[in-house]
């Protein structure tokens, strides 16, 4: 095939393993290479997913194999160097976010991204999903939507609650000096603005870390912990309308509780990443009619993005192999950008340092423009 992509990927993790499998759902793929500092890691990724060649060192991998598409799914703080010497080789890259550990890092990429003839893109998946697209069509469309007039949403997970619970995201010299709203509030940061087509441009916000020592090993010794736990955050768009936002990483029984609602004029819309493949449309009189992510039920482009009949539900995977395949598309048919820019996570990177300078100084930052 004479446009056939040859990808590799490197971070032989839970991420890098996820966007193997995306990978080989899009024809005209092959994932030729692992890379892993780790080398049972990238052993046991070469294995369990047959990946012809595995390494320890990705520089050459890079060379030996001559990928097309990069997609660097490793630590944050091993983002910004990666990403780096991937754009001055002129290979395309797919980071998964944050972009970088700060602004000056995000910064820094945006500019060799523009000096580089490879693409390159952040994996903010959700914006991707069917119903993600839907409420995009939907808020483009002035005549029917009307006026925002509020957004209120959250966030929720439990898998870092007790103190026995730890990952490297918990120290900042991995993470950045944000963990939960770098982590996740970071999606959502991406999709208001998707979803809306307004930039977040000050933020009012309340980190707090519930956990100040966790144990990194059963007989370990209790390690400082210097990143947030939880967060309150409001914000306001360039438009003038206001959200809120709920971030936790330790609230017990829930799981992956992303869910947005986007209050205007003629009716609502609310979406939850754990029901994906429905979306809740209410008005004054009918305060509960569900969307099935049928082509029959979807306006414009967000048609796309439907593959399987109503009833038949997409969700986390489907989002990140949309995501991928949008990513594709400039690369081999000269399609229009419709994935997350380094210069959008960049943005985002900003809106999180706001909400951390916001936490410190006690007041409403505007985020750097």
């Amino acid at each position: 095939m004479h446009n056939m992509l040859r990808v590799a990927v490197i971070g032989a993790g839970m991420m890098g393993l996820q966007h193997v499998e995306a990978i080989r759902r899009i024809p005209g793929t092959e994932v030729v290479a692992v890379a892993d500092a780790n080398g049972d890691l990238a052993r046991q990724a070469g294995e369990q997913l047959c990946i012809p060649a595995c390494y320890t060192d990705y520089r050459r991998m890079l060379e030996e194999q001559k990928p097309n598409v990069v997609h660097n799914c490793t630590p944050n703080h091993l983002h910004f160097g990666i990403n780096a010497e991937l754009l001055r080789r002129g290979i395309h890259v797919y980071c998964e976010k944050p972009l970088g550990l700060n602004s000056e890092e995000t910064g820094k990429l945006c500019k060799l991204a523009e000096q580089s003839s490879a693409q390159a893109g952040v994996n903010f998946n959700y914006r991707q999903n069917v119903m993600a697209q839907e409420m995009h069509v939907r808020m483009a469309d002035a005549s029917r939507w009307g006026r925002t007039y509020l957004i209120h949403s959250r966030y929720l997970q439990d898998w870092l609650m007790y103190d026995t619970d730890f990952n490297w995201r918990c120290r900042s010299e991995y993470a950045g000096k944000s963990r939960a709203l770098a982590d996740i509030g970071s999606h959502f940061f991406d999709l208001v603005q998707f979803i809306t087509g307004q930039k977040i441009v000050r933020v009012n916000a309340t980190l707090k870390t519930v956990l100040p020592q966790r144990l990194p090993s059963p007989n370990g010794q209790p390690v400082d912990i210097d990143t947030e736990d939880e967060a309150l955050v409001m914000f306001e768009l360039a438009d003038g309308v206001p959200g809120s936002l709920i971030v936790s990483q330790v609230a017990a029984g829930t799981k992956n509780d992303l869910e947005i609602t986007i209050d205007g004029s003629a009716y609502s819309m609310s979406w939850s990443q754990e029901n994906a493949d429905k979306l809740k449309i209410s008005t004054r009189d009918t305060p509960g009619s569900l969307l099935y992510t049928g082509r029959e039920m979807l306006q414009g482009e967000a048609r796309q993005y439907a593959t399987l009949p109503s009833g038949h539900p997409v969700g986390w995977q489907d989002g990140l192999r949309n995501g991928i395949q949008a990513f594709y598309a400039p690369i081999r048919d000269h399609a229009p950008v419709n994935y997350a820019t380094f210069e959008d996570g960049d943005y985002v990177v900003r809106v999180v340092e706001a909400c951390v300078q916001s936490h410190q100084e006690g007041r409403w930052i505007q985020v750097r423009q």
